[in-house]
């Protein structure tokens, strides 16, 4: 099954199990569109006043990252006006998105839609057992493959370079370099000449969100150090982490690069050769499962050459601090997220 295939089956399975439930029926005016400069999986109408949705249609939406979802449907569209269509929304998820005013519908019959006089709330439906459905990933948005495509979002020449070029700006080995690409291709990620010898990009957000999607776990969780704490609130005034090889990612760096947002938790991407000395400078203490007291802080280490992995000295590069802010769906940190792709990643 491909993807078109796949996103119809869970658009009128959801289309349909809200009209089970509700007896609402939303039309489909168009599918596989481009508004302005964003992908729309679909267009939903509202019966009656006619109102327009649209639809960022997720498989597997429960394994995703929720914080991605949230930020996609948000730049997509007013908030009154984005829809998740999914194959199940738990009751977990749906609490997070209905707190993040993010309307839903699901073929399990779960829904969240506020389109005054219609107020539709349901949770708690249970999606029926499917065997061998799940489509497995593309190796381009597996571990070795996310290297790579950050590689190409960083710097969209490099998709044409040699092979033995990207795989040394990704620090990938040589044979995933082929593999990744025609992935790309197949999902029609990239685009090539009619003579294959010219590749770009066909559509750079569509990738991008994609991409930030899968970042929290392909690629920041393969790389985590561990998790710290600190009783001291602004722990990290007047810490300087390119003495110790490294930079700040998260919230830190997004105040710094936007100048907006007050960091509460931080990231930093460091080595673990000058980890241990940088954790007995900034007099970090590992963090008790659970524990929510004092700010957290992620030391992640970094998976790319050093080199290309930054803008500003003590900085990781702005699509690394957007994919941090993103998967917290902290409704703070979404916007500074918004000011950061608009300023840094067009």
């Amino acid at each position: 099954m491909n993807r078109l295939e796949m996103e119809y089956d869970i658009l009128y399975g959801a289309i349909n199990a809200l009209r089970t439930e509700t007896a609402l029926q939303l039309d489909v005016v168009e599918v596989d569109v481009r508004k302005g400069n964003r992908h729309i999986d679909a267009i939903l109408q509202m019966p009656g006043n006619g109102t327009q949705l649209l639809a960022e249609i997720k498989k597997w939406a429960t394994h995703i990252n929720i914080g991605a979802v949230i930020n996609q449907l948000q730049q997509l569209a007013t908030p009154d006006a984005g829809l998740l269509i999914a194959d199940y929304v738990n009751p977990n998820m749906a609490e997070k998105l209905r707190e993040a005013g993010i309307q839903y519908i699901d073929v399990a019959g779960n829904a969240y839609l506020n389109q005054a006089p219609v107020y539709i709330h349901i949770k708690g439906n249970k999606p029926e057992l499917r065997v061998g459905t799940r489509t497995k990933t593309g190796k381009a948005f597996q571990p070795a493959g996310m290297k790579i495509v950050y590689a190409f979002l960083q710097d969209r020449e490099l998709i044409n370079a040699p092979y033995r070029e990207i795989a040394e700006q990704a620090q990938v080995a040589l044979g995933t370099v082929g593999w990744v690409i025609r992935d790309l291709l197949e999902q029609g990620m990239l685009v090539e000449d009619i003579k294959g010898t010219r590749r770009q990009i066909a559509d750079y957000d569509q990738l991008l969100d994609k991409w930030v999607e899968a970042y929290p776990h392909k690629l920041k969780e393969k790389h985590r150090l561990g998790t710290f704490t600190t009783d001291t609130p602004d722990w990290w005034q007047g810490v300087h982490p390119e003495e110790f090889q490294a930079a700040w990612g998260g919230e830190v760096a997004a105040g710094e690069y936007t100048g907006y947002l007050n960091a509460k938790d931080a990231v930093v991407y460091i080595g673990k050769a000058r980890m241990a000395d940088f954790l007995k400078h900034a007099r970090l203490k590992k963090a008790k499962p659970d524990e929510k007291a004092g700010p957290k802080i992620d030391l992640i280490e970094p998976f790319w050459k050093q080199k290309t992995g930054t803008v500003r000295p003590g900085l990781v590069h702005p699509l690394i601090v957007y994919a941090d802010l993103v998967a917290t769906g902290d409704p703070r940190n979404l916007d500074t997220a918004k000011r950061l792709r608009e300023k840094y990643l067009r």
